[in-house]
């Protein structure tokens, strides 16, 4: 029923899911802007995704301030034109945040998911789950908990993922849960780095400036929250152990 395509998923050649390029299908769901994801979308017909998720993706200027802003509060090294790929779609785009869509005989729920990026959507169709990057980097810890407790309410359905894995949903967000805590432990371990684009360097290893960055304040703030650090400056942010 559904088929890899890319990073994404095809409906029996109906519509997609974060299709690559060249799938060929007239309506795309997007779970979030980043490039691989949007791919496909650009050429479409209809495309259904978050608004937050579309300007990020349509607008060069607005998505090259964002990164700059961030970058700059995490303590990333300065960059003052950081890279990014934002441009037109060809079709008519739908911008939702939450609720159902109508596809023909189809109706796909739009599962508010925004832990991963701000807007970041899950679809529903039928028992399948479409999560995207859900299990990658995170932008907001505290919607991320959020999203793993709500979508536990799907009993049955079966998880589709961006990195081409398909596994029932409680098995995927058991795995999640575990990933998480490990990745938790691991920033714990890094505050001594000060800043958050330097912890996360340390918890992560590595990995894109940006993501880096959106993550290491995310987790900044949540350690802060729950007293396992003070943020003793904000421009960047710098932390000290509690």
């Amino acid at each position: 029923m559904f088929s890899r395509s890319g990073v994404g998923w095809i409906y029996e050649g109906f519509f997609g899911v974060d299709v690559a390029e060249d799938a060929g299908v007239d309506v795309v769901l997007v779970t979030h802007h980043h490039p691989r994801h949007v791919a496909g979308a650009r050429r479409a017909k209809m495309v259904v995704m978050n608004p937050i998720e579309y300007s990020m993706a349509s607008d060069p200027a607005r998505a090259a301030r964002y990164a700059r802003v961030v970058m700059r509060r995490a303590g990333a090294p300065s960059v003052e034109n950081p890279e990014v790929q934002a441009g037109p779609f060809r079709g008519a785009v739908y911008r939702f945040t939450a609720g159902w869509v109508d596809l023909g005989d189809i109706s796909v729920r739009v599962i508010p998911c925004g832990s991963h990026t701000w807007g970041h959507t899950c679809f529903g169709v039928e028992k399948a789950v479409f999560v995207g990057d859900l299990d990658s980097w995170i932008v907001s810890v505290d919607t991320f908990i959020r999203v793993v407790a709500s979508l536990r309410g799907l009993r049955g359905y079966t998880a589709y993922t961006g990195g081409g894995e398909r596994k029932p949903l409680e098995e995927f967000l058991e795995e999640l849960e575990r990933s998480f805590k490990r990745l938790l432990g691991r920033y714990l371990e890094c505050v001594g780095e000060k800043t958050p684009y330097g912890i996360a360097l340390c918890a992560r290893g590595g990995g894109d400036p940006l993501r880096l960055s959106e993550e290491g304040l995310a987790f900044v703030k949540y350690l802060a929250e729950n007293g396992h650090v003070k943020i003793v400056n904000t421009a960047p942010y710098v932390v000290k152990p509690a």
